[in-house]
């Protein structure tokens, strides 16, 4: 499996893997294009498209930053297989570019698992070695004017986070990773 990033929308597979994106989350959680496109300006975003022999497989994107104490972070905004192509070892392939090079702390949000399918993601994350964090009450913003904020836990890896690493990512994604919604300030 090959990781592109891609910097625009004129990518052969962009309108492609912005169908998977639009499929996979609820919209609150989706960037409007606008904003997608102004974030793929940020240097500290990453967005990939996974493909294998040419062939789009999914797609994740990132957000990379140094806290103000040197701490290392990789926040994994999105990340979503193909329906065609899960259960083919692509996404524990995926999460493992996100990892990197086990330099810095890797996050994810997710649904509390409250069902069979989150329950599942939330496994399908474990077995890859990110540990829940549910000691810490994550309200994710809404990326839209028309969408209410939600829970979500954080999941972290290699390790659980500490209080001051909690803090530091939710700096972060209030003053950064908002900064390309609806909902601004």
């Amino acid at each position: 499996m090959e990781l592109t990033r891609i910097y625009d929308h004129i990518h052969p597979l962009a309108c492609e893997a912005w169908e998977i994106y639009e499929q996979s989350f609820p919209l609150a959680e989706r960037r409007p294009l606008a904003e997608h496109l102004r974030a793929l300006h940020d240097p500290a975003f990453h967005y990939h498209l996974l493909t294998d022999r040419e062939r789009l497989v999914g797609l994740l994107s990132w957000w990379e930053w140094e806290s103000v104490d040197g701490t290392a972070f990789r926040f994994g905004e999105h990340f979503a297989i193909a329906p065609d192509r899960r259960s083919g070892g692509y996404g524990s392939l995926a999460l493992e570019f996100l990892k990197g090079d086990d330099q810095r702390i890797v996050l994810l949000e997710i649904d509390p698992p409250v069902d069979e399918i989150s329950q599942r993601r939330e496994r399908f994350y474990q077995r890859n070695g990110l540990v829940t964090n549910p000691e810490y009450d994550h309200v994710h913003p809404s990326f839209r004017s028309e969408t209410l904020p939600h829970r979500l836990l954080i999941m972290s890896y290699p390790r659980a986070l500490t209080p001051a690493e909690f803090r530091a990512f939710q700096r972060f994604n209030n003053e950064r990773v908002l900064h390309y919604t609806e909902r601004k300030g």
